[in-house]
């Protein structure tokens, strides 16, 4: 019986170890239980797209550009609406205009290199921001906007420094804003009045720049900054338009002539073998990573064959992360059909582990025995398989992973260890 299991693990062992005991003979019946693993050199990966995703809700405005060696441009925008917490009014006489800005929040995020410099502008939106039909906004989703900006701004990001970025408005549309004001006019009387005269902003990075992807967070504020002359000394003092809730992140993917460039179907998939071994997962681009373990059926065949456990083992690319491209630190990990549609999810991530002395075997560890129980035990065929997402924030994010396929000693695998019994 020795023999007859070795042989049909040489279709899918890249190694195999065994350990034989007398054990247990009470239970096994006298029989022989051998111990033993496989590293199987069989398993599949492919990069799938999952280009629509609802970014209503998104936890930070993502803005930036960056063109990626491998995935090529990715590209953030944000639309968001901005309004009075009620009837904005400025009646007395000793008040002056003095300037109109946008001010931004750091959240904390960023990906890519933060030293380079960005160029954002701030364009007035002349439509409604308006969810669809089934009451979402998506990455695909955009607004039509004045031409010509409201601001512009070029700097060096610090999106780990508690102080906000300040870009200055027209004088002509701050002083218009603060004349309503003055007159009690209409269009400043309640948020909704003002909604109508203001539909909202866009905040647009330089796309022919190759920078980072800086994380703002949710409450954007226009301020209208107007100087007190009825107090000594003259205090400054604002009307604070803040965001209304109702805001999208527009995400633009560019693969030009790339591996991926024709990876544009959401649920579609693109083998590993045809792009250099690789698979890849990028949170904003809506890249996700599908891992398939093929012939399980056939260990079904091998009489007395008990899995005891089974680790998937996925290997990063030799150094593809960085002080500016982090490998990510957890993976969230999905059933899929074969049509890549979830049908189930791991209460556990795959994890990293990474090398601290070399660098060359960063890996990310999943005990994945449930899911090979699951399909050895599954008596239709199915092409089920394993997708690997990023955890926090995809949809706004830009963090990516380039998974290697087949590397030689550090490509993904899967190993089995299982028990059989020799009579």
């Amino acid at each position: 019986m020795r023999k007859l299991t070795f042989g049909i693990l040489l279709i899918v062992a890249a190694s195999c170890g065994v350990d034989s005991t007398e054990t247990g003979t009470s239970f096994f019946n006298e029989g022989v239980l051998d111990y033993s693993y496989s590293d199987t050199s069989s398993v599949k990966l492919a990069t799938v797209c999952y280009d629509k995703l609802a970014t209503d809700d998104a936890a930070r405005l993502l803005i930036g550009s960056h063109a990626d060696e491998r995935l090529g441009r990715l590209t953030s925008a944000a639309y968001f609406q901005v309004m009075p917490s009620g009837a904005v009014t400025l009646k007395d006489d000793d008040v002056t205009f003095d300037y109109l800005a946008l001010s931004l929040h750091y959240d904390g995020y960023s990906y890519y290199d933060t030293t380079q410099e960005m160029t954002l502008r701030v364009h007035r939106v002349t439509e409604e921001i308006a969810v669809n039909d089934d009451g979402y906004l998506y990455n695909n989703d955009s607004f039509t906007i004045e031409e010509e900006p409201l601001g512009v701004i070029t700097f060096k990001p610090r999106p780990h420094n508690s102080d906000s970025l300040e870009i200055r408005m027209p004088d002509a549309l701050g002083q218009e804003i603060f004349a309503m004001a003055k007159a009690e006019d209409v269009d400043v009387s309640s948020p909704e009045d003002f909604l109508k005269y203001f539909r909202g902003l866009a905040l647009l990075p330089d796309s022919t720049l190759s920078a980072s992807l800086i994380g703002f967070n949710t409450t954007p504020e226009l301020r209208l900054y107007y100087n007190d002359r009825s107090v000594t000394p003259v205090k400054q003092r604002y009307v604070n338009f803040a965001a209304s809730g109702v805001r999208s992140v527009k995400v633009t993917k560019d693969r030009g002539t790339s591996a991926l460039a024709g990876l544009t179907d959401t649920y579609s998939n693109l083998s590993s073998v045809e792009t250099d071994d690789v698979s890849f997962i990028q949170a904003g681009g809506g890249l996700a990573l599908r891992v398939e373990i093929p012939y399980l059926r056939e260990l079904k065949q091998v009489e007395n064959f008990y899995v005891v456990q089974a680790t998937l083992e996925l290997y990063a690319v030799r150094r593809s992360g960085g002080d500016y491209t982090a490998l990510p630190s957890q993976l969230k990990v999905y059933p899929v059909d074969r049509d890549n549609i979830v049908i189930g999810q791991f209460e556990i991530g795959a994890v990293l582990i990474e090398d601290l002395d070399l660098g060359r075997d960063n890996r990310y560890v999943l005990d994945v025995t449930s899911f090979v129980k699951q399909q050895m035990e599954t008596v239709e065929l199915n092409n089920n398989a394993l997708l690997f997402t990023l955890t926090d924030n995809f949809p706004v994010s830009a963090n990516r992973l380039y998974a290697a396929a087949a590397s030689g000693d550090y490509d993904t695998r899967v190993r089995i260890y299982y028990a059989t019994l020799n009579n």
